[in-house]
């Protein structure tokens, strides 16, 4: 089978090739990709991507845009033929990875926050929990229960919570949107705090955490993203790669037609 065609060129906006710094972009009309990676170890540089969320901010319609894409996604790379999205981490890295998503959607990534298993839960305590309301009851390991309703959950309890997929009905689908969830609800957390706090606070973090989390963004940048895009606390959409499950060979993928990445590179890119 031949690759699948990208659904447009990879552009590198102005943010990337340098002509324009990021923070002009910030305090812009254009719209910013934020790309996360979450590892499935408790440092960085070791296993696999086992969350890739792609954060859009749009100052126009006044909204930020989480998008999961599922791990499983079955994508061509030249060299290694078909394999899942997510394995780009193991091949070469947070580069390789940010250039597969990037591939994928037919959009560059403005900036990266790549975090491990152990920086996720630091982040999480950091800011005191972060605030989840399940869907269904379940409990994982016959030790750790999370009920119906409303509760706070620390760092580990948050990793366990947003990492199930055995028991959630819609298998990965459903652990991403729980993993929205929390990241929504960490957002809203880093969003309450006085503009004084966060700038030092992430300098902690980033400091502390050097081993588990890392980012192209700035303490700066990320101040100037609070200012001026403090709708992202309150108006939030979430989007879904539509695709199609199945085993093929011997290996389990997550099939996306070209008509659906097509579909999510107009939706997303910049207006």
């Amino acid at each position: 089978m031949a690759a699948p065609r990208a659904p447009a060129p990879v552009r590198r906006p102005a943010a990337v090739t340098g002509k324009f710094k990021f923070i002009d972009r910030v305090v812009s009309s254009h719209r910013l990709h934020i790309l996360v990676m979450g590892n499935d170890q408790e440092s960085l540089r070791q296993g696999r991507a086992d969350v890739l969320m792609v954060l859009t901010f749009d100052p126009v319609g006044q909204k930020l845009i989480f998008l999961n894409i599922p791990r499983d996604t079955r994508v061509f790379l030249p060299g290694r033929g078909w394999v899942k999205i997510n394995s780009g981490y193991a091949y070469g890295g947070p580069e390789l990875q940010i250039t597969m998503v990037e591939r994928f959607l037919g959009i560059p990534m403005d900036k990266y926050i790549e975090i491990s298993q152990g920086g996720f839960k630091a982040a999480i305590d950091a800011v005191g929990g972060v605030e989840v309301r399940p869907r269904f009851a379940f409990t994982v390991n016959d030790r750790y229960e999370f009920p119906l309703g409303p509760q706070r959950l620390d760092g580990t309890m948050a990793l366990i919570y947003s990492t199930m997929r055995k028991q959630d009905p819609e298998g990965d689908l459903g652990r991403n949107r729980r993993q929205q969830e929390v990241l929504r609800s960490l957002l809203t957390e880093f969003g309450q705090l006085e503009p004084l706090d966060l700038g030092p606070l992430m300098t902690s973090l980033l400091g502390e955490l050097a081993t588990n989390m890392r980012t192209d963004l700035t303490p700066a940048e990320l101040l100037a993203l609070r200012r001026h895009h403090a709708y992202v606390i309150d108006e939030q959409t979430t989007e879904r790669v539509q695709g199609k499950g199945g085993t093929i060979g011997r290996t389990w993928f997550y099939s996306v037609p070209d008509r659906e990445r097509q579909r999510l590179h107009l939706l997303l890119r910049d207006q």
